[in-house]
């Protein structure tokens, strides 16, 4: 089945080029041209993959985050936001912590940003498996958490962070590599975000010995009978 990807921008002529480069690599693309658009068809026929741009006449890339969150508050499908000029970082966690996988210039290299599609796509696809461990269950693709018949309401991030620890449960998984492997980034401006993740999953978790912490270095996952 030929991968169907979304490219949202209100800039017709660089739609189409960042559509054309995506065409040419094998993916099928539909373009939206505002945020509004892209909430409607994301509705419709969710892509697998969607390429947004940050600022666009009628609500900005969080705003169509925001609009694309359901079930247990997660973005369904990766999101990698596109920007001409919003490059400060702190524009960097705002987006990611709506939920984007990742955040991109404008003008990019074609191979870079192929790269950046396929590895979302990688991400996408490797978070489809279930973990269980002992009573803890978790379905990324999902949403889906559970501590016995519990759900666990936990964000997109959240989620992905305890489903990492649980596949290394018993071993110390570093914040570095929690950083780049949930947040695909080694930026240190997103250590807060990484600490309020370990509180959203304590908060659901309501058993502290389930998540350790290992000061100055990450986070251990402890099974509990």
């Amino acid at each position: 089945m030929t991968t169907k990807l979304l490219v949202v921008d209100d800039e017709p002529h660089m739609a189409e080029i960042t559509a054309e480069t995506l065409r040419r690599a094998g993916y099928a693309v539909d373009v939206a041209g505002s945020g509004t658009e892209a909430l409607a068809r994301a509705r419709s026929s969710a892509p697998d993959l969607m390429l947004l741009d940050y600022e666009m006449p009628d609500m900005q890339a969080p705003e169509v985050l925001d609009g694309l969150r359901s079930g247990a508050d997660r973005v369904a499908f990766p999101v990698i936001v596109l920007t001409g000029a919003r490059h400060s970082p702190s524009d960097q966690v705002v987006a990611i912590e709506r939920g984007a996988f990742d955040y991109i210039a404008k003008g990019t290299d074609r191979e870079v940003l192929l790269a950046r599609v396929r590895g979302a796509l990688r991400e996408r696809a490797s978070v489809d498996r279930v973990v269980v461990r002992g009573r803890l269950r978790i379905e990324v693709s999902k949403g889906q958490a559970f501590l016995g018949s519990t759900a666990l309401k936990l964000e997109r991030r959240p989620l992905l962070m305890l489903q990492l620890l649980a596949q290394r449960s018993g071993d110390v998984v570093p914040r570095s590599e929690l950083l780049e492997k949930v947040w695909g980034t080694s930026y240190k401006g997103f250590e807060h975000s990484l600490e309020q993740a370990v509180h959203q999953i304590r908060r659901e978790v309501r058993e502290p010995k389930w998540i350790d912490t290992v000061r100055g270095i990450g986070y251990r996952l402890v099974v509990q009978p």
